[in-house]
């Protein structure tokens, strides 16, 4: 916006009690810790990353799919360079995988993708699905402005599974399409990384989480955050940690 799922259609997958020897009592507070950091155990590991910021980011502008799709500005590069060092030092934690970088197609995206997969020595993938909503006419105008103006269009954009402003998509369009890109990016297990966007992220974890999409909206994904979630084959699912900006400290 400004700036699903073991398989798309089958719904939330429940957490099975088993897992719970292997799950973190407080994800944050370990992930935090000078000593120790999660340990990524699923088959299929997503860690989603969310871009560093552009000029519409930071004046709190609605920046969708069918927009003007700007660069990153230089606190975004930033922020995408310490994201690619944190996922570097998170995976050397993990059980050596096959590690693969997917981006969105928007440029933003791109650009932290490229970061990533330098920083990791893979090529980058491209999978336009993973875009961020579609605006449509609201695309590139203010959040204040439009709180002011259309409080309760706004309401339904958060509310209303089908509504879609005039050339834009709605949330049902994009959790379909989200839930496609999902499935292709998991299919052959290892670890993930997928340069998004937040309504793409939320559609993720709302999705994994059994969340409706109205308090999705409660999850915080600021930008260059990380969140990861394993999968495993049996159809559990684990969120690690979500929305960590540690190695942002110091940043501008």
């Amino acid at each position: 916006m400004t700036e699903g799922a073991p398989t798309p259609g089958s719904g939330p997958a429940p957490v099975p009690e088993e897992l719970g020897d292997r799950a973190v009592e407080d994800p944050a507070e370990t992930y935090l810790s000078d000593e120790t950091l999660p340990v990524l155990e699923g088959s299929t590991r997503l860690v989603l990353v969310r871009h560093g910021v552009t000029d519409f980011t930071q004046t709190r502008r609605m920046d969708g799919r069918g927009g003007a799709d700007p660069a990153l500005n230089a606190t975004g590069r930033a922020q995408a360079r310490a994201a690619s060092g944190a996922v570097a030092e998170l995976l050397t934690r993990a059980t050596p995988a096959p590690v693969r970088v997917v981006s969105s197609s928007l440029a933003r995206a791109r650009e932290t993708g490229q970061l990533l997969a330098d920083r990791l020595g893979v090529e980058r993938e491209e999978d336009r699905d993973w875009d961020e909503q579609g605006f449509g006419d609201w695309d590139g105008q203010a959040m204040p402005e439009l709180a002011a103006r259309e409080p309760e269009e706004l309401a339904r954009l958060r509310t209303d599974l089908d509504y879609a402003r005039p050339g834009g998509e709605s949330r049902r369009d994009l959790d379909a399409r989200i839930g496609a890109a999902l499935e292709r990016a998991v299919a052959r297990g290892g670890t993930v990384v997928v340069a998004t966007h937040r309504v793409a992220i939320m559609s993720v974890l709302c999705r994994v989480l059994g969340v409706g999409h109205d308090r999705g909206w409660s999850i915080a994904t600021g930008p260059a955050s990380l969140s990861v979630v394993e999968m495993w084959p049996d159809g559990g699912v684990q969120v690690t940690f979500v929305n960590d900006t540690h190695h942002l400290r110091g940043l501008a």
